[in-house]
This record gives C-alpha cells, sequence and structure tokens, in this order.
C-alpha cells in the first residue's frame, strides 16, 4: 500500500502571519498546524477525519467548521495531499495537483478518488494552508475539490479565496502578488476556467462529453443535462452566482445531507465497489421511478447490469405507496435494492486550478471557503422547526425495506 506523507509545521506561524521575504512557486505540501490529523486507516470501509481549525490546533479557543473526510481503500490519512508530478491533458498543461491522499495521481481516471471531500460543519470560514518554496518557477495546480454540506441547513452560497493565515489573521489575496486561479485551463463546458457540477449519476447526458464512455446511463433527476452552482470567476475569489440545470428547481437551494431524500438504490456490480444507482426517490408523498429495466430481463445478479437500465420518460415516470413492495419488486424485475439517503444531494464537485508565481512572496498560501446559509424569515425559526418535523423527519418514520 502506499504510504502517505504528512507534512506539517510545529507551530502555526507559518500559516498565521503575513508572508516572509523570499520567492516562491512550487507548492510543497499541506501545512497541517491549524490541522488535528486524523487516525490511520487501513481495513476496507473504516474512516477517519482531520479536523481543521481556526488557528493552531493546540489552541484551546480553537474552533471548527469544517474537515477533511477519508475512507479506505479509496482514501487514507490524512485525507489530503499534493503531488509535484507534472501532466498534460486536453484541460491543460500542469506542474501538480491538489487532490485525497489516495492510491489515485492527478492524471487517473474517471471515479478513480481523487477528489479530496471537505465537510462543511458550519457556516464559518475554512482555511486550508500549503506551503510552498523558494524557487524562481511558475507552477500550475490542478484542485480536485469535493464540498460537502454537513452544515444542518440549506446554503444559498458559497466562495472559494486565496489569502495567507487563518481565522481572523486571514489576508486574502490580491492582484498580481503571483497568487490566483487560473484563467488560461479549460476545465469546463465552454471551455469555462472553473466550474462546480453535482455529480454525474444525479445530472447529466451520455450524449455530452463524458469521462467513462463505457457508462450508459444519464442522471437520474435529470438525463439530459449537468447541474451546478455557476460561477463568478475572480483573479482571487471563484463566487456561485445561482444554480444552472435542474437542481435549484428541484431542490430550491443546496442541501444538507441530513435533508437529503431517500432513495431505492441498487448495487449493480453485487460487491458494493461502485457507487450504487439510484432507482427511485421518496419524492415527499410516494416512491417515483425514473428508470426502468429492459422487459425481456430478470433481476438475477450477473444477468443484468447498468445497461440494462434506461431513463424513463417524464410521462412514464411510475409511482408507488410507500408499502407497496410487491409492486415495486416486480416494476424492478426483482432486483435487491436497498433504502437509504441520496447523499450525492449534499455533495458538490469543483474544478480549478491554482497558478502560483515566481514573484508571490511567502512561504505559504490559504485556500478559504465560505458559504452562506438560506436567511430565515424574521421570527421563523420556531415555526421552520415545526414544518421540518412535519416532513422530513416524519419521512424518516416512514422508512421501511423495498
Amino acid at each position: 500500500m502506499r504510504q502517505h506523507m504528512k507534512i506539517s509545521v510545529a507551530g502555526l506561524a507559518l500559516a498565521t502571519a503575513l508572508p516572509m521575504a523570499g520567492q516562491a512557486g512550487t507548492i510543497t505540501g499541506w501545512n497541517t498546524a491549524n490541522v488535528a490529523v486524523g487516525d490511520a486507516v487501513v481495513a476496507p470501509d473504516t474512516s477517519g477525519v482531520s479536523v481543521v481549525y481556526d488557528r493552531d490546533a493546540t489552541d484551546p479557543d480553537k474552533v471548527t467548521n469544517g474537515k477533511i473526510y477519508y475512507a479506505a481503500p479509496e482514501a487514507f490519512n490524512p485525507g489530503l495531499e499534493v503531488t509535484n508530478t507534472g501532466y498534460t491533458t486536453g484541460q491543460g498543461t500542469f506542474d501538480g495537483c491538489i487532490l485525497a491522499s489516495s492510491d489515485a495521481e492527478c492524471n487517473s481516471g474517471f471515479q478513480s478518488g481523487k477528489r479530496f471531500k471537505e465537510h462543511l460543519t458550519d457556516t464559518g470560514p475554512v482555511d486550508l494552508v500549503f506551503d510552498v518554496t523558494a524557487d524562481d518557477t511558475d507552477s500550475l495546480y490542478q484542485v480536485f475539490h469535493r464540498m460537502v454540506n454537513l452544515t444542518g441547513q440549506k446554503l444559498e452560497s458559497f466562495s472559494v479565496q486565496l489569502g495567507t493565515g487563518v481565522g481572523s489573521a486571514f489576508t486574502a489575496s490580491t492582484s498580481g502578488d503571483g497568487l490566483s486561479f487560473s484563467s488560461t485551463v479549460k476545465l469546463g463546458p465552454n471551455d469555462e476556467a472553473a466550474f462546480s457540477q453535482y455529480p454525474f449519476g444525479l445530472f447529466g447526458s451520455v450524449e455530452q462529453p463524458n469521462p467513462n464512455p463505457d457508462f450508459t446511463l444519464g442522471g437520474f433527476f435529470d438525463a439530459t443535462a449537468r447541474s451546478g452552482f455557476n460561477l463568478t470567476y475572480g483573479e482571487d475569489t471563484l463566487a456561485s452566482d445561482g444554480f444552472y440545470g435542474a437542481y435549484g428547481d428541484i431542490f430550491g437551494n443546496w442541501l444538507d445531507r441530513s435533508s437529503t431524500p431517500d432513495g431505492l438504490l441498487w448495487d449493480y456490480d453485487g460487491d458494493g465497489s461502485a457507487d450504487p444507482l439510484v432507482m427511485a426517490w421518496d419524492n415527499g408523498t410516494e416512491w417515483e421511478a425514473r428508470r426502468g429495466i429492459d422487459d425481456t430481463l430478470d433481476g438475477e445478479i450477473g444477468v443484468l447490469s447498468v445497461k440494462d437500465v434506461f431513463a424513463l420518460d417524464p410521462d412514464d415516470w411510475k409511482t408507488f405507496a410507500y408499502g407497496d413492495t410487491d409492486g415495486i419488486s416486480e416494476f424492478f424485475k426483482g432486483i435487491a435494492l436497498g433504502q437509504d439517503i441520496i447523499e450525492d444531494l449534499a455533495n458538490l464537485n469543483l474544478n480549478y486550478a491554482i497558478a502560483l508565481g515566481s514573484n508571490f512572496v511567502g512561504t505559504s498560501f490559504t485556500l478559504r471557503v465560505e458559504t452562506t446559509p438560506v436567511p430565515l424569515p424574521a421570527a421563523a425559526p420556531l415555526l421552520l422547526a415545526g414544518f421540518g418535523a412535519l416532513g422530513f423527519a416524519a419521512r424518516r418514520r416512514r422508512r421501511r425495506a423495498a
């Protein structure tokens, strides 16, 4: 098993002080002085978190708004790493990347576990600090980033910002200082330099550019187009600007994981190594099937594959009462379905690159994420809690095997 080097700095002087003299152009690693690094994981299905704080991790007054999650065998502690192996793709030429601490490389394929998973546990800023070397190079790093809403509330917007320092000592990057989001790469549709999207299994068409040509099934909620937040690009800030695609129309705002609806999920490969397919979802009043199976086939494992599943036209969506297990089983040809939350609805993927110039003066920089919760109407918190108890909580109570 690949061994992952944990890079830490004694104290937080490098992370919290203003930049020190010296040129820098290469990212050497994640500075974990403001992080309580999680334990090592080896056995499959074991996980850990590296908790990120607003100051030195040893400070008794520290506050956390997020953490980096990792789970074996896809990723290992500390959950995030920097690789300085250059590579070229159709999206650009990079000197390295920031990715999950896994066995994946920067140019590994679709669903290879490259994305580091940043769990947002509150709506305050989350600061990730990266050390840089003193040299005369200009470098470009692709970032494989996933943000997960665990704040306990819906989110209206977010931003990703570059700067130095953490917590109250954070100072925003300025124009021309050698630190910026790259505008020259082509990471998204229409050659966008930065973009966000919800996972492919929920939104997206196989008719569009697809990183996995063997996957022949479009997204469950929209099989025609991707969905995510529009981004306003700035040299030092990426900010969300409303939704594109169907997500906002269906769910209104970015869902917290606890409020994601249940789905009927099919482990189509039989061993849990691939993400299960969503076959139906709890639309609030009943199960709604938006996918079907070839009528000439049965549900025997080894006979059916993902290629035998197809998206139903909206006029053909099928609904079932929550207790209609026989009807659900018959419609889906007897395949074994599990019931669980559709957690990818809380997961937002970000694609961007960081340019580090030889004129950057400092020994570290900070990547800050901030989110904005959906504002509550005046005097509404108790009413909202009541609606939640009658809505999602009630839906949870009627969960049953299907």
